[in-house]
């Protein structure tokens, strides 16, 4: 179980921490890469960063009480601490003045430890980035190792009980799930106990404070990599928004271009029926109705293109930024129409091909421009009935809705989805088995 929290709407005093998005994505891909990781994907729970403290606590419950090989769980955020120096991890709805009823207590979370019939059990805990070049995210005390003392579990911390984590400015990473993810990487498949010294030698080379690990029986041996992983691309220079955009004339162009194939197709299946009449009837005057069939065809292929093309946005732009993603429709004089959905109020985002039967995956232009910009919104979030967009009657009542189809910007799907990247970190799922992975109530067949 992956728990990444980067923002902290509740508490302005808590900056916000875009590399654990980061960490916690790249985490997940080490770990259930295809041959050099350890767990299966439907095994392995990225937690939504925005999940209340509640519900981040029935997952962890959930989570104890199913593990039977191992149970591990990772934890990035900030770290706080109460007047009695306990140690609570902050949630997206955090008050940081009262930790004790907003947080998610350590203390609880290693009674579900202690309690779990899982053979191994891993408690990492990565706390606190501030995103500023070299800072300290709490003060000394916000990290407390020795509260974490289970029997039969190995824990390693970002630091010691009483100094604080550190930041260094243009890294993908924290510094401690960076040194992390490179020990996983080892050329050849290191121990928990191996991982630690490697993570400490480097941390501290650079300066920083040395983690702490605690073991106990033989968790220590326990090995998360099977091998070096494909690595990650290197961060590039970060951007504040993502602009996709399309007008009227580049659609109507687009739109030419996709009835071309199917137009000729049909064009050619007219010509050929009437050739077979008439060499069916020997009569030759069946060849008269290739004009005639043709010119038809193509009075109702024009008068329909004329309607798509009236029925056209004067311009279409997708923005995605670090608050929300937005679009924006203009009509003619009619002004701009906007439809924004905060970060907030979204649970996981991706893109899902168009509902079977609704679009034929032959014409492939066709079939890849309808592909559906989808989010699955938080409960309790209203938004507007996208039910008969080309998608599934089943996903729209477990709460999944389209913001859009990515033909309808001029993007395709590794566009819109390395944009995704940049912003929504690890609620972004990039695959159909993603989208299986994270939501169980998800058949197959709804696809």
């Amino acid at each position: 179980m992956l728990i990444g929290v980067s923002h902290f709407p509740e508490s302005p005093d808590l900056a916000d921490l875009p590399a654990v998005r980061r960490n916690v994505a790249s985490l997940w891909r080490r770990l259930t890469h295809d041959t050099a990781g350890v767990l299966e994907s439907a095994y392995c729970e990225v937690v939504d960063p925005a999940a209340s403290v509640a519900d981040i606590g029935r997952a962890i419950s959930k989570a104890a009480a199913e593990a039977s090989d191992m149970l591990l769980i990772y934890y990035a955020g900030h770290g706080l601490v109460d007047d009695r120096g306990r140690l609570y991890l902050a949630t997206n709805s955090t008050r940081a003045d009262a930790p004790k009823y907003s947080a998610l207590g350590v203390d609880l979370l290693r009674e579900d430890l202690g309690g779990s019939g899982a053979a191994a059990r891993v408690l990492v805990l990565d706390c606190c980035f501030s995103g500023r070049a070299i800072e300290v995210m709490t003060g000394e005390e916000g990290l407390v190792d020795g509260q974490l003392s289970i029997a039969g579990t190995y824990t390693m911390t970002s630091t010691s009980a009483n100094a604080p984590s550190y930041a260094l400015g243009g890294e993908q990473y924290t510094a401690f799930t960076g040194a992390l993810l490179a020990a996983l990487d080892s050329p050849r498949p290191l121990t928990l106990n191996e991982v630690y010294l490697s993570v400490a030698a480097e941390l501290q080379s650079r300066g920083l404070p040395r983690p702490r690990q605690r073991a106990t029986d033989t968790a220590g041996a326990l090995a998360l990599a099977r091998g070096p992983a494909d690595p990650d691309t290197p961060p590039t220079d970060p951007v504040d928004e993502v602009r996709f955009s399309r007008d009227r004339a580049a659609a109507k162009t687009q739109m030419k271009k996709n009835m071309s194939k199917p137009f000729g197709f049909v064009s050619l299946l007219l010509a050929g029926m009437a050739v077979l009449f008439a060499g069916l009837n020997h009569d030759a005057s069946w060849l008269w109705a290739i004009p005639v069939w043709w010119g038809v065809f193509a009075g109702i292929t024009g008068l329909i293109a004329l309607l798509v093309g009236r029925s056209l946005p004067g311009e279409a732009e997708l923005v995605i930024d670090r608050s929300a993603i937005t679009v924006h429709l203009r009509r003619g004089t009619s002004g701009v129409g906007t439809l924004q959905t905060p970060w907030r109020d979204i649970s996981h985002v991706g893109v899902l091909p168009p509902k079977r039967g609704s679009v034929n995956p032959k014409l492939t232009q066709v079939y890849e421009g309808n592909h559906l910009l989808v989010v699955r919104l938080r409960p309790g979030v209203p938004y507007h009935s996208t039910r008969g967009m080309r998608f599934s009657d089943e996903l729209h009542e477990l709460g999944y809705r389209v913001i859009a189809t990515v033909g309808s910007f001029g993007a395709d799907k590794e566009q819109i989805l390395a944009a995704l990247d940049q912003f929504a970190g690890d609620r972004v799922l990039h695959t159909k088995q993603e989208f299986l992975a994270r939501d169980p109530r998800i058949q197959p067949k709804m696809f």
